[in-house]
């Protein structure tokens, strides 16, 4: 299957030229020649992180292009979805912005598309023929890798807040792991704040555990600040934070986090272990 790859251009089967004209506007020019020999009734990827407005753009209007050239199956694969954490409208005055970004997507009428790690099953519901490419494969080989540089011992793995819980527990089960770790917390919806962290698991339990906390974004990382804090109050040796997608809008020292491993879906970053999300797409 030929690619158009957004995110790596030396990876890409076809060649493309990226404009940005005078006003902001993303511009995209397919080079025909390396269409030529292309069979135009078999499947075509797009590889490519949706983290800005104008990423989106482009995704869109490779789609017309390929429309016009008679492409039949375009199937995109993405990498990270912009707007996938607003998937509802919190308070009144908000915008439901997930849905808005459904919409434009269901309209250029792709094939497939595949959404690394999506915050939520709300994605896959809004967003037609799409399907979610899980954090297992992923995690499994942050594990592995840890281990592979430090002592094997305890671990377990820590779910950050409710939200997270439901997919851990299928991570844990297909890692075959049976130590997982419940944590909550308390969101300020109108202003952010994060409050009253909590854990059923005693220090006894946790005492000199390596904790492995798992989710799928890391902002500002004020929940896992509060999380790792928490674990090391009740006695838990290192606490390592395992995220898909890594924003890092307040930079990489999270106080209490020990290690961080991520990938580059969301931007590339060389200040933490990051791994190349086309390993996973």
């Amino acid at each position: 299957m030929k690619t158009i790859n957004l995110i790596n251009a030396a990876n890409s089967d076809i060649s493309y030229k990226l404009i940005q004209f005078p006003d902001g506007q993303p511009h995209i020019k397919l080079d025909m020649a390396s269409l030529e020999n292309i069979d135009r009734k078999e499947p075509l990827n797009i590889i490519s992180r949706i983290a800005t407005a104008n990423d989106l753009l482009l995704v869109l209007f490779i789609k017309n292009s390929l429309d016009y050239l008679e492409f039949e199956q375009v199937v995109l694969n993405i990498s990270y979805l912009l707007a996938a954490r607003m998937d509802r409208v919190m308070t009144t005055g908000e915008p439901f912005s997930l849905k808005v970004i459904a919409q434009l997507l269901n309209q250029a009428g792709f094939k497939k598309i595949r959404i690394f790690d999506p915050h939520s099953e709300v994605s896959t519901a809004l967003i037609d023929r799409s399907y979610p490419v899980t954090n297992h494969t992923f995690v499994q080989d942050v594990l592995q890798d840890y281990f592979s540089r430090h002592q094997p011992g305890p671990f377990c793995l820590v779910s950050p807040d409710a939200g997270a819980l439901k997919k851990i527990h299928q991570l844990a089960q297909f890692l075959q792991v049976e130590d997982v770790v419940e944590c909550m917390k308390e969101r300020d919806v109108k202003t952010g704040a994060l409050t009253n962290f909590t854990t059923t698991a005693s220090a006894t339990h946790l005492q000199e555990k390596t904790c492995f906390i798992i989710d799928d974004i890391c902002d500002g990382g004020g929940t896992f600040t509060g999380t790792a804090q928490l674990l090391k109050s009740k006695a838990a040796g290192r606490v390592i934070l395992v995220v898909s997608h890594g924003i890092f809008s307040k930079g990489t020292q999270l106080s209490g986090v020990d290690d961080i491993f991520c990938t580059n879906s969301f931007r590339d970053l060389s200040d933490v272990n990051c791994r190349s999300v086309l390993n996973y797409l």
